[in-house]
């Protein structure tokens, strides 16, 4: 006997049983596809107020000729048939929107829930998997499960334009009647363009969990180098919706926030050196980089004992954090000679109607003694 070729036989026969599993098991709607375990790649549901949404991808087969989608109420055991979607094998993802018969709507909330199956046909008109065969179906057929829901009421959003680089949203008040199935807020932005055809679409900039938070802050923090506006008279497109436990979002209108017309903070950390001389004396002033991506550079002060100021330096570049003063004169007061006391402050790119940039307030004041 001729074991080699008894043994090569048996072989090809375990590679063809094999070759043909996996021929098999190519179908995703197969509950043994080791790679979808039975699921339709994609798939998810979104509910509504009154009203469930399925999108789901391109099964990636030849010959695919349309998709039927089942719903059952209630228990996964009396589906119905409710849609037939053509398949376009162009698409790379499909939709349909469930909105009960006769357009009356699925019911909310509550223990309303309602299953979904879907199938599709070939061109042979084969169904997989073929609900006119139940014993055949396989036991966990894929089918996903969702409860429509009334959609949140509308917060009432305020636009504070009331400081530098930054846009509050407030909804305060929202959570005193707010539903018992809220679940939060999401926030939607975009940067507003001047030709609405060049607009893009809002999309999502924060996921509030807390349903008791009822403001968001569209700023810049400097410490997580997060620049949202780079300068004054940035106009963006806010949405804030209300969610519930179920995902439904609230109808909220687009609103408009702009960064306010409004002078940098003043600078931080600042400290003088002086050098005392007879006659005359040094100080070096030090202080530290403001963060603002719209400031110029700064301005250099003295302050004289009767209130008023005297303008010392420019410093032209928003880098500098040191100016250093020779030569400066002692004040007279009640017969003694004082040194005269110092702040700066920080100029933006705005130009307000006097021609003059936006300037901040004045630092911290320094001095001698």
């Amino acid at each position: 006997m001729n074991y080699t070729k008894i043994i090569s036989l048996l072989l090809l026969a375990i590679l063809i049983v094999s070759c043909s599993e996996e021929v098999e098991r190519e179908n995703p709607l197969d509950a043994q596809n080791k790679r979808t375990g039975g699921a339709l790649p994609g798939l998810i549901a979104r509910a509504g107020d009154g009203q469930v949404t399925l999108s789901w991808l391109n099964l990636g087969l030849n010959g695919i000729k349309e998709y039927k989608i089942y719903r059952s109420y209630l228990s996964n055991d009396k589906f119905e048939l409710v849609a037939s979607i053509p398949a376009d094998s162009a698409d790379k993802k499909f939709s349909y929107t469930d909105k009960g018969s006769q357009n009356e709507g699925l019911q909310n909330d509550g223990e309303n829930v309602y299953f979904y199956r879907l199938s599709y046909i070939d061109r042979d008109g084969t169904e997989t998997p073929s609900p006119d065969s139940p014993a055949n179906l396989p036991a966990d057929w894929y089918l996903i499960s969702i409860i429509p829901s009334l959609a949140p009421p509308v917060p009432n959003v305020q636009v504070m334009e009331d400081s530098d680089l930054k846009v509050r949203l407030i909804w305060e008040g929202y959570s005193l009647s707010a539903p018992s199935d809220l679940a939060g807020f999401r926030v939607y932005s975009a940067l507003k363009t001047e030709n609405e055809q060049d607009q893009k679409p809002l999309i999502l900039v924060a996921q509030i969990d807390d349903p008791k938070t009822e403001f968001y802050i569209d700023g810049n923090d400097y410490p997580s180098n997060i620049v949202n506006f780079t300068k004054d008279g940035i106009t963006k497109l806010y949405k804030v919706v209300a969610v519930d436990k179920v995902g439904v979002e609230s109808d909220s209108p687009i609103l408009e926030g702009t960064s306010p017309n409004l002078p940098p903070s003043p600078p931080a950390q600042v400290k003088g050196i002086f050098s005392l001389g007879i006659n005359t004396y040094d100080v070096r002033i030090e202080w530290r980089r403001n963060l603002e991506p719209d400031l110029l550079g700064y301005k250099v002060y003295a302050l004289l004992p009767d209130g008023s100021r005297e303008f010392k330096e420019w410093k032209r570049d928003p880098n500098e954090t040191v100016s250093i003063i020779q030569g400066e004169r002692y004040v007279v007061r009640e017969g003694e000679l004082i040194p005269k006391q110092y702040y700066i402050t920080a100029y933006d790119n705005t130009t307000k109607p006097d021609g003059i940039n936006d300037e901040s307030q004045p630092s911290e004041i320094i001095s001698a003694y």
